[in-house]
């Protein structure tokens, strides 16, 4: 899969993402400042699910229904509790993400929103 790890999702996961096979682009490697509407616009040009912690992207998908290519908002958690979670949503969501889903990913539990069929 394709990703763009938000400032916030840690290097660990981005690291990580790698190490599992993954295409994975880093917001921090362009501008750390990057606006949110800047991200997005990025993540849907290179066709890139976007890996935050930060419920904005949420608002700017369902509210204003900017168009994306799947979000992934994990639990803002400590690294390796991260990184847990997001191996078990890759295991169980990973389809839904390439489908575009928004996934918010909590470890009390995974809601998964998954695109309108026009």
């Amino acid at each position: 899969m394709k990703f763009l790890t938000d400032v916030n999702a840690s290097g660990s996961v981005a690291k990580w993402l790698v190490e599992m096979g993954h295409d994975v682009t880093q917001v921090v490697s362009a501008d750390s400042r990057m606006s949110d509407d800047s991200i997005l616009t990025w993540a849907l040009a290179e066709k890139r699910i976007i890996v935050t912690t930060d419920k904005d992207f949420e608002e700017m998908v369902w509210r204003e229904g900017k168009p994306h290519n799947g979000l992934l908002r994990l639990e803002n958690l400590p690294r390796l509790r991260r990184q847990t979670l997001l191996e078990y949503v890759l295991a169980h969501h990973g389809k839904d993400l390439e489908e575009g889903a928004v996934v918010i990913a909590l470890e009390t539990k995974t809601r998964v929103r998954r695109p309108s069929r026009r």
